[in-house]
């Protein structure tokens, strides 16, 4: 018996078309970019407003942003690589560490302890033991607080994930040093100057109480009355979601929805 044109057969499993990721957007959104420095400035200014980086110039938001089409990536992406200390843009351990290990490089871990950490880089023929001792970096009163006496609190509690970071920053630096960034625990590890990537605004606000949300942010003129949940601009929801922001806009959400039942 004939079928129809396009008719699936009974049985015949149908692929689906892959749904557009988050990054496929990120890069839809740079590649739409008809003003590059305008679209820096408008970025910059949103990267300053949300204090996603904890930033305080929107001149130091405007350099963000170019990282940000430089590496085509979004704020809250780019968050999620680096930190921003002191003024410098620092690469995290891990995320150096993958950068390195999708250009091709690999890394042998010999030892990892509290004390010790030795691995073999080895990237397009060049080839480096590192070896990380904690006693090393004592000698050097890296791993001291301001007194000379006293252990940071990264050293004290993760010793050899600090150890692990640094063997990270020295191995790449050497056998790929087109990968290579100054890394956070180079500054001095995470301290309270480093601002942690916040919660998305989805993790912040129950699904049930986000009819409730729009109910806010349309009495504040962030929304108007046709605009739902889904068209809250990125930008809005990078501020709202920052943990500075967050528990002031989750009370106001949480008292017009008990308001309403």
């Amino acid at each position: 018996m004939s079928h129809q044109a396009n008719q699936p057969e009974p049985g015949e499993v149908i692929p689906l078309a892959p749904m557009p990721t988050p990054e496929l957007s990120s890069l839809a959104v740079y590649d739409r970019i008809s003003d590059p420095m305008q679209a820096i400035k408008t970025l910059g200014a949103a990267i300053f407003k949300s204090g996603i980086f904890g930033v305080d110039k929107p001149e130091i938001g405007e350099v963000l942003a170019m990282q940000c089409l430089a590496e085509r990536k979004s704020p809250l992406e780019l968050a999620r690589t680096y930190h921003f200390i002191e003024g410098k843009l620092a690469i995290k351990a891990d995320a150096l560490l993958a950068k390195f290990q999708m250009g091709g490089g690999t890394v042998v871990w010999s030892t990892r302890t509290d004390t010790l950490v030795v691995a073999t880089f080895t990237n397009k023929g060049s080839s480096a033991e590192i070896t990380a001792a904690f006693d090393d970096y004592a000698k050097k009163g890296i791993v001291y607080g301001k007194d000379g006496k006293t252990l940071k609190d990264n050293w004290k509690k993760w010793p050899k994930q600090m150890l692990t970071a640094r063997a990270i920053s020295e191995g790449v630096r050497l056998v790929a040093p087109e990968c290579s960034f100054i890394t956070v625990e180079e500054l001095g590890g995470i301290q309270s100057r480093v601002i942690e990537v916040s919660n998305s605004l989805e993790d912040i606000i129950p699904e049930f109480q986000r009819e409730a949300a729009v109910r806010v942010l349309r009495k504040v003129g962030h929304l108007t009355d046709a605009q739902g949940w889904a068209d809250i601009p990125d930008t809005l929801s990078l501020t709202l979601s920052h943990p500075k922001r967050s528990q002031a806009f989750a009370a106001a959400v949480k008292a017009e929805y008990e308001a309403s039942i």
